[in-house]
């Protein structure tokens, strides 16, 4: 390796060519391998005396790596893949799950996000919810986020609306949300304020959001399949924001989401993934589409992730 590290790199690239497919084992301990010696690889290539006496090293190691990452795209394909293994080679391929501070400090907030569930959703029909959610996020828009306490006290109040919301998600067909969606960035933009104000940490700022993300995220998947399961979705354009919604956990939760998801939350991702693909199948049939490619998705998402890899 020290003395040829873009020939060590070659050969790798040689035997990866050499395989056809892949089953998911074999693809996570090609992936493996690939990532080990990638990191000794550059590990290498940062030494100045390296590059001094092969100039063309670093720029043949980056071709090859590239050309790589190219053949494990090939063998993703090469196979139809399932949403659980998509999540699990991104549980397994996340930068941070190793980071023990990082899970410390998140162990550190998880009990207020526990602490949720006993909380009651708000009370109301569609009407009184949807005034609800959009005065609490005009309130926290006018007055800001300035601590530790507001910012949880505005998860705590938008959780409880948020779920309040879901309820009635299938009744919003032709509702205009566009205002929700560009206030409630706007909301999550006062917690990033608040940080560069120095009033919370950075750290404490991406933690909050994070699980609150994640939480939502995982909120919103389990409604929609208890709404098409319960028939309560029944026209193309609900059909078609449906999925949209079901694949967005999916498309993302990165490496950093996956990291930072409780045990519990991976095994309920873990049951819905199992069961998407019969919801995606009803959904279909509402669609009266059998052409949709959702059976590729699995495969085309993780190859996708393998390029941020």
């Amino acid at each position: 390796m020290a003395e040829d590290p873009a020939g060590t790199y070659r050969k790798y690239l040689f035997d990866i060519r050499s395989q056809k497919s892949a089953s998911f084992k074999e693809l996570t301990l090609y992936v493996r391998q690939w990532q080990e010696l990638k990191d000794s690889v550059f590990f290498h290539l940062r030494k100045d005396s390296l590059i001094r006496e092969h100039p063309d090293t670093r720029s043949a190691c980056v071709r090859l790596h590239d050309s790589i990452r190219n053949e494990f795209s090939r063998l993703v394909l090469s196979k139809p893949r399932t949403y659980q293994e998509l999540l699990s080679f991104k549980n397994q391929f996340s930068s941070y799950a190793r980071d023990t501070e990082l899970l410390d400090d998140v162990q550190k907030i998880r009990p207020f996000f526990r602490s949720l569930d006993d909380q009651p959703a708000h009370k109301g029909n569609r009407t009184q919810v949807l005034s609800a959610y959009r005065s609490l996020l005009s309130r926290t828009n006018r007055a800001g986020i300035h601590s530790t306490k507001d910012l949880r006290a505005f998860i705590t109040k938008e959780d409880a609306v948020f779920r309040a919301f879901l309820v009635h998600l299938h009744e919003l067909d032709g509702e205009g949300l566009t205002d929700v969606t560009r206030n409630t960035e706007q909301c999550c933009s006062q917690i990033l304020l608040a940080a560069e104000r120095k009033e919370i940490t950075y750290r404490e700022a991406m933690l909050y959001l994070v699980l609150r993300t994640n939480r939502r995220q995982i909120q919103n998947m389990q409604t929609c399949m208890d709404d098409v399961r319960n028939k309560r979705v029944k026209t193309p354009v609900q059909a078609h924001a449906y999925i949209w919604m079901l694949v967005q956990p999916y498309s993302s939760l990165d490496a950093f989401s996956m990291a930072l998801l409780s045990e519990d939350e991976r095994k309920q991702l873990d049951r819905m993934a199992a069961q998407t693909p019969a919801v995606f199948k009803s959904l279909s049939r509402i669609l009266q589409s059998e052409g949709t490619r959702l059976s590729e998705l699995p495969g085309m998402l993780m190859e996708i992730f393998i390029h941020t890899l």
